[in-house]
């Protein structure tokens, strides 16, 4: 392929990558795989992706005013489980064999597809009246898979933003401005702190991520003002389909 269509073509795809993520989630699905299509190794391709779909997602991102339910002593807890789950995540991801990553990836991808699929439900599940949890309350234990998820994000994250979602409304957080507020930097400090130890690795690719962070950028200014506008449902049928798609490519099955 010629360098210019190249590079015009990854674009093209982190446009579209940043408008589904923060639209419907799962923008991990088109950008990722469109890095190893142009030939990028896969614990490269994780760490590319990871900072073209934070920039497009902290670029169009409200800004964060208060966390409502949850004193700031207490957040700020929660922010260092999992800032410190995203260093070991990503030392992780450097420290072992590529072939390890290549071998667990595949499994990764399909829960997240899964996730991705069936969240409504899911969260459904969690906003019935039927939840245990009635009203978040502060313990240290809820620190723990905190940490877990960051270590996740960290290490691939697909999925991430929905999964602490789920967390945080388990844990009986139930105004979704807050859970947006929260999930918002939470995310983005797991993820950031991830980047600058991909940056110090030299695991980024640098002469595709800077068009593609372009793109996610523009993808999500583009999603964010036209998701009203947007049949979510229709879109959102086609993305399980092509994750689906890819997942199954990943596992080797088609």
């Amino acid at each position: 392929m010629n360098t210019y269509l190249e590079l015009l073509f990854l674009f093209v795809m982190a446009v579209i990558g940043g408008a589904v993520n923060v639209t419907i989630g799962g923008g991990w699905f088109i950008i990722f795989p469109s890095l190893i299509f142009r030939g990028i190794q896969p614990v490269p391709g994780t760490a590319t992706t990871t900072i073209v779909l934070w920039s497009g997602f902290l670029a169009s991102s409200k800004s964060v005013q208060k966390t409502g339910e949850i004193s700031k002593t207490h957040f700020n807890y929660m922010l260092a489980a999992c800032t410190l789950g995203g260093i070991l995540g990503a030392v992780l991801l450097i420290a072992f064999s590529p072939k390890v990553f290549e071998t667990i990836a595949p499994f990764l991808l399909l829960c997240s597809w899964i996730l991705f699929t069936f969240y409504n439900r899911i969260f459904n599940l969690f906003n019935s009246d039927n939840q245990l949890i009635r009203k978040f309350t502060y313990t240290p234990v809820k620190l723990i898979p905190l940490f877990i998820l960051g270590i996740y994000g960290g290490y691939f994250g697909a999925g991430m933003g929905m999964l602490l979602f789920l967390l945080l409304r388990f844990y009986g957080i139930k105004n979704n401005e807050t859970l947006e507020r929260l999930s918002l930097v939470l995310i983005a400090v797991n993820n950031g702190i991830a980047i600058l130890i991909f940056i110090e690795s030299g695991l980024i690719f640098w002469p595709f991520a800077l068009v593609m962070m372009a793109g996610s950028i523009a993808g999500g200014f583009l999603g964010n003002a036209w998701k009203e506008r947007m049949n979510t449902v229709l879109i959102k049928r086609n993305a399980i389909v092509y994750g689906a798609t890819v997942t199954l490519y990943f596992l080797d099955i088609i």
